[in-house]
């Protein structure tokens, strides 16, 4: 066999059956690859040893990240083969003798239709004994305090209407079991129940899709036709099942329990800033402490010369009462779940006791129709692979925006800190902004694990412009290189450390890669060596990362092509990661943590900030210099990939940010300054003068970058430009009346 008949089978290998043996072929090839770019990089002559050195540092740092990708691939494509746990116990959790749960929603400033999606896809989601929680953390004078309350509480009334006369008929029988039960009849009512149930449902979606949002119609879309409507189709189908069936006296009874809690009407809200003696620390994790810090206690309210403070009450006639729970789901307000969540999930939870936090990563809403949301939300349900891979490792990490916690490894990671004005309950780490990453280092020190459900059945919204997700992935990117000496500590410390080193390492990946991966990428760009084949040589050995990447994509709905796209959003994030990890350096040195910045959700444009759009165009001026010289020195090798990164700039700054809206988001801090500095003398408003600005800072800035890279006559450079993984970088009973704990002097609507 010739070596293209070898190439084309290996290629028919990998596409048609992207399996264990797929991913173990592009991993071996990988492998190969690196082998023959470090034995060039070795040997190349002419090359400082200094230069050598870091050169091939900064090469192996890329691989590490490209590699822990394909492992973790591995590990995903090796669990798809794993019998998918088939749901033994779903009568059980349908009914009353479920294990509790509690579903938190933390919300600050959510748009109405957001906050509403997010409570009803946890209201309507298929469980026995579960509660919704809204923790509201709008500031108690905001305007927007009360559209929070009042989204809550029409949410609440709505779904009272079903449940009303649901809970009535499952009364009804009971009485009527015990003096005549005719068993065809009751089926034939049950029957009717599931369709009315069913009926409401596609009520709700018609008004559902009266309110929807142009700019979030697929969001709004996907949760009618998806959630609400995928619902209504299974209660259809179970009617016409009980309608068919031959069911005995038990059996019609356990139905009437389960149309008894078919929909969740027990929505209460918590808002701890009503109360001077809980924290106001603004971030999600105390707003959770907060709460978890009081599962299961009675209290009472008193008002001292402070405010407002909630009090233990042991009394059984406490004025306030917060449910017990067996488990804990929190979900951000911009994400949704599907029916089936809790079912799955507390299944997985109760038959693996050690599991102390059981999640399916989630995925972004489809039909995304912004360029920004569109790549991005492709980079993050790559992620869900990733994530699903590290389970078979021991690896996975609690993803905050879903997940399902047992509240006895809660208790278990319980510390009490003192902020300086009070003894605070701390369960879930608020030592950074990415609380969920830090709390699964304290889980895996007291041995529990975090398990990753293969099953799509969580989805978030991710920003459709560049000024929000930048944002959002600074604030993923710091904090793992504060939480890694944890993960150090608790790793060596543990039974058996050599045993778990793959874990480990990918662990530290998911911690570290926004420092590694993005500063790797970085240097090759504009670190130099005396061999412009070099460029070449340590690109070629990323292709077969760039090769599993791109058939994921398609694997999951995107194209291959969009790879490029891809590529390009990662390097317009470049200074977003770094900046997140300047931000761990700075908390590291000085004790102080970054304030928490919290996600824009408009449907308008969030300002990109001015330092991200002139590192870009700094890079994009240095490639574009490395090309155009080597094209005079005739080095065309040496201009390949140069021009390759001009390319992925180019596109990412006119598709990503957009011409016009970078010279407005550059212009307004310059104005601003320049204001500032000459007041007396207002201006007229000149795109001229305004072009020569920009030009000067361009060329201030290539004048800084380009000469620190030209230190021998040749211009050569690594423009590795992998997509860097980012971390995506939770037997009491329950109380069956709804509370809202508030101050007395708002309690109008306190119990109910």
């Amino acid at each position: 066999m010739g070596v293209s008949s070898w190439i084309v089978s290996a290629w028919e290998v990998v596409r048609r059956y992207q399996g264990p043996a797929g991913v173990a072929l592009i991993i071996a090839t990988s492998l190969v690859a690196v082998a023959a770019a470090t034995w060039h990089i070795v040997i190349v002559p002419g090359v400082a040893t200094v230069s050598r050195i870091a050169y091939l540092f900064f090469f192996l740092c890329l691989f590490y990240c490209a590699f822990a990708y394909q492992v973790n691939r591995f590990g995903a494509a090796l669990r798809r083969l794993l019998p998918s746990p088939r749901r033994g116990g779903e009568g059980r959790l349908l009914g009353p003798e479920a294990p509790a749960v509690t579903i938190l929603v933390p919300t600050y400033r959510e748009e109405r239709r957001v906050l509403q999606m997010t409570v009803l896809s946890a209201a309507l989601a298929r469980y026995g004994r579960r509660n919704v929680v809204v923790l509201v953390d709008d500031p108690p004078t905001s305007s927007s305090r009360p559209e929070t309350l009042a989204a809550v509480e029409e949410l609440r009334a709505r779904l009272a209407e079903p449940m009303d006369k649901l809970r009535a008929e499952a009364d009804a029988a009971d009485a009527r079991s015990h003096t005549g039960f005719v068993p065809s009849s009751e089926a034939a009512r049950l029957a009717e129940l599931y369709s009315f149930a069913a009926d409401w449902l596609d009520d709700l979606r018609v008004d559902l899709r009266r309110e929807i949002s142009i700019e979030f119609a697929h969001v709004d879309g996907f949760f009618i036709d998806d959630v609400v409507g995928g619902l209504a189709y299974t209660y259809r189908r179970r009617a016409a099942a009980i309608a068919k069936a031959v069911l005995s006296r038990e059996s019609l009874l356990a139905e009437y329990e389960r149309l008894a809690v078919l929909f969740c009407d027990d929505v209460a809200v918590f808002e701890r800033k009503q109360f001077a003696n809980l924290s106001h620390a603004a971030n999600k994790a105390m707003n959770l402490n907060s709460y978890m810090g009081l599962v299961g206690g009675r209290y009472d309210v008193v008002q001292r010369p402070d405010g407002w403070h909630l009090v233990p009450d042991p009394s059984p006639d406490a004025p306030f009462e917060v449910p017990t729970a067996d488990y804990l789901l929190t979900l951000d307000a911009d994400s949704v779940i599907r029916s089936t969540y809790l079912l799955d999930l507390v299944e997985v939870a109760e038959a693996n006791p050690r599991a102390g936090v059981v999640q399916t990563p989630y995925l972004t809403f489809p039909g995304a129709t912004s360029p920004v949301e569109r790549v991005a939300g492709a980079t993050t349900d790559i992620q869900y692979l990733v994530h699903q891979g590290s389970s078979l490792f021991g690896a996975a990490h609690w993803v905050g925006a879903n997940a399902l916690l047992r509240k006895h490894a809660l208790d278990d990671i319980r510390v009490d800190l003192h902020d300086g004005k009070a003894l605070r309950p701390i369960f879930v780490q608020d030592q950074t902004v990415i609380e969920d990453t830090g709390s699964t280092v304290d889980l895996l020190t007291r041995g529990w694990v975090v398990h990753n459900h293969f099953k799509p059945l969580a989805f978030s919204a991710t920003p459709a412009d560049f000024g929000s997700l930048a944002i959002q992935r600074q604030r993923w990117s710091n904090g793992g290189l504060i939480i890694f000496p944890s993960l150090w500590r608790q790793h060596w410390r543990s039974a058996r450390p050599v045993a778990g080193l793959v874990g480990f390492l990918l662990r530290t990946h998911y911690l570290l890669s926004p420092l590694i991966g993005n500063l790797a990428v970085l240097m090759l760009m504009v670190l130099l060596l005396g061999d412009s084949r070099q460029l070449l040589v340590a690109s070629l050995a990323m292709v077969p990362y760039f090769l599993l990447y791109g058939l994921d994509l398609a694997r999951i709905g995107y194209r291959f092509r969009d790879l490029f796209a891809v590529c390009s959003l990662n390097l317009m994030l470049l200074p977003v990661s770094l900046a997140g990890v300047v931000a761990s350096v700075m908390q590291l040195l000085t004790g102080r943590k970054a304030a928490f910045a919290r996600t824009p959700k408009i449907a308008g444009r969030t300002a990109v900030h001015p330092v991200y759009i002139l590192f870009n165009l700094g890079i994009f001026a240095l490639m574009l210099h490395y090309a155009i010289a080597g094209l005079r020195a005739g080095d065309y090798i040496a201009t390949i990939v140069p021009a390759a990164n001009v390319l992925l700039y180019g596109y990412g700054l006119y598709r990503f940010i957009g011409i016009w809206n970078a010279i407005v988001d550059l212009a307004r801090p310059l104005g601003d300054a320049l204001a500032a500095l000459f007041p007396a003398r207002p201006r007229r408003f000149s795109p001229l003068r305004l072009a020569r600005g920009m030009l000067a800072w361009l060329v201030a800035l290539t004048a800084i970058l380009v000469p620190a890279s030209l230190n021998n006559a040749s211009l050569a450079g690594g423009g590795a430009t992998a997509p860097a993984a980012v971390p995506a970088h939770d037997q009491a009973v329950p109380v069956s009346v709804p509370i809202i704990i508030r101050p007395p002097a708002r309690q109008a609507t306190d119990l109910q």
